[in-house]
């Protein structure tokens, strides 16, 4: 199989099995989950936490159903995934030290990278907003993407303390 097509060589691409032009904003959704996806793995392949490793795949492979259910307008990707990293959070939180000021975000490369993938999910989910101002998004969805954020501040938090689990 070739990978490429020459579909998209005047514009456009598919999505939901129709043409769209290629700055879309699904197209635009898409892209940034799949940025997302990316950065993600990029902080798996540098930390040295197995426990946070699988938290960081676990992640992009959700996200895959997560664009999916987010295109499509559905409502398929269960409300238990926001729990699931609200729980994720909670276990890593607690053995940290309580938050007194500002922190500066990634002094190892680990830790930045983690951080790095947070900014990442947010310009992600600032984009997932526009896109919900025009376009019916289930509320799980949302909730998800904003919990993302949170929990790799705490994960990135962990491995700058060097926390043991």
């Amino acid at each position: 199989m070739k990978i490429y097509t020459r579909t998209g060589d005047h514009l456009t691409t598919s999505i939901q099995k129709k043409r769209v032009y290629k700055d879309d904003e699904a197209i635009e959704v898409v892209g940034s989950i799949d940025e997302l996806q990316s950065i993600l793995m990029v902080a798996y392949n540098f930390t040295d936490y197995e426990k946070i490793r699988l938290v960081l795949q676990s992640i992009c492979q959700d996200l895959f159903s997560y664009s999916q259910d987010l295109i499509a307008g559905g409502n398929e990707f269960p409300a238990s995934k926001v729990k699931d990293i609200e729980k994720t959070i909670d276990e890593f939180s607690v053995k940290l030290p309580k938050l007194t000021e500002f922190i500066l975000p990634g002094k190892t490369r680990s830790s930045s990278l983690t951080h790095y993938a947070r900014t990442v999910a947010r310009r992600c989910e600032r984009i997932i907003v526009r896109y919900a101002k025009t376009h019916k998004i289930n509320d799980t969805l949302l909730q998800y993407i904003n919990r993302i954020s949170d929990l790799l501040f705490t994960l990135g938090r962990v491995v700058e303390e060097k926390t043991s689990f």
